[in-house]
């Protein structure tokens, strides 16, 4: 199941005992999760059709009536498209409307690079009053959900196409920031979809004899309680469905720790392709091998 499938599950599940919550699409709701929501509430569901500005324009009015619209469409047209409704209807007006955003991250398939979205998260992180949330399984978007609804401003979540099974969801409890390896002098930091890239890496790693750490940050908001996760940490590896500029690897930098950063994700002159999830990992060099490699690399480098 797909985490925006799962998420618009949870949301219909959740209405049933909140009336606040509506759900407005941008004409993609057998894609990005909304009509799961839309069978269980049809009143409270409204399809706006292609206008992604407008629907964010009227998903602001119903927040300041005192509502919590959610508004679902893939990643690309909620963040590129809508964007200065996004700064100031919602960012500046600090209106507490969720955006729910599917098909984050450069693994579009076949619907290539008008549909990539690697520049989201650097968007939605240089605003105000945008709390950020990039899930990796169901039990973090079920908690990302919960903090939204609580949330006095606007959110955004983005979720990767791809579908998960049960059997894939990460070890330990939800939270904000989830240990997934005990902290190392070598931590690997990961967050959404790169979560799982990042166990594979470690995985690789481990079976070489080689041990790190692993903090999956499924909430981008708090940047004190990153930095007091990763202090003692002596070098540290982003591993992130997005661009290494603008996205987890600038956030950690701005954090001014001692510990050298390596960036891995897509590279800043990748804007999208068409294939398979397996050959764009390995065309750009984010396959578990690769990434395996490049911390390697960054481990045996002796520091300045």
């Amino acid at each position: 199941m797909k985490l925006a499938d799962y998420l618009g599950h949870t949301l219909a599940r959740r209405a049933a005992d909140d009336e606040r919550i509506f759900v407005l699409d941008g004409d993609l709701a057998d894609s990005d999760g909304a009509m799961h929501f839309a069978e269980a509430h049809p009143q409270r569901f409204l399809m706006t059709g292609i206008a992604e500005q407008n629907m964010l324009s009227v998903a602001a009015g119903m927040a300041s009536c005192k509502l919590r619209p959610f508004v679902f469409s893939f990643a690309a047209f909620l963040c590129y498209r809508a964007y200065d409704q996004v700064r100031i209807g919602l960012s500046q007006c600090r209106q507490a409307v969720t955006m729910v955003g599917s098909h984050a991250g450069g693994l579009a398939a076949r619907n290539g690079k008008t549909h990539a979205a690697i520049n989201d998260l650097a968007l939605m992180l240089s605003l105000p009053n945008i709390e950020v949330w990039a899930p990796a399984d169901f039990a973090d978007v079920e908690l990302a959900v919960r903090a939204c609804l609580q949330s006095p401003s606007a959110n955004y979540i983005r979720m990767p196409r791809r579908a998960f099974g049960y059997d894939e969801q990460l070890p330990g409890e939800a939270a904000p920031l989830r240990w997934l390896l005990p902290p190392r002098p070598l931590t690997l930091v990961s967050t959404g979809l790169g979560s799982h890239w990042a166990r594979e890496a470690a995985e690789r790693l481990q079976r070489q004899g080689m041990e790190v750490g692993l903090l999956h940050c499924p909430y981008l908001g708090d940047r004190d309680a990153i930095a007091r996760e990763l202090a003692g940490v002596s070098r540290l590896v982003a591993i992130e469905d997005h661009c290494v500029m603008g996205g987890l690897a600038s956030l950690l930098a701005g954090l001014q720790l001692e510990a050298p950063i390596a960036a891995c994700g897509w590279p800043a002159d990748y804007a999208g392709k068409s294939g398979s999830d397996e050959a764009l990992r390995a065309r750009h060099g984010l396959s578990a091998e690769a990434l395996a490699a490049k911390v390697a690399e960054f481990a045996a480098l002796r520091p300045h």
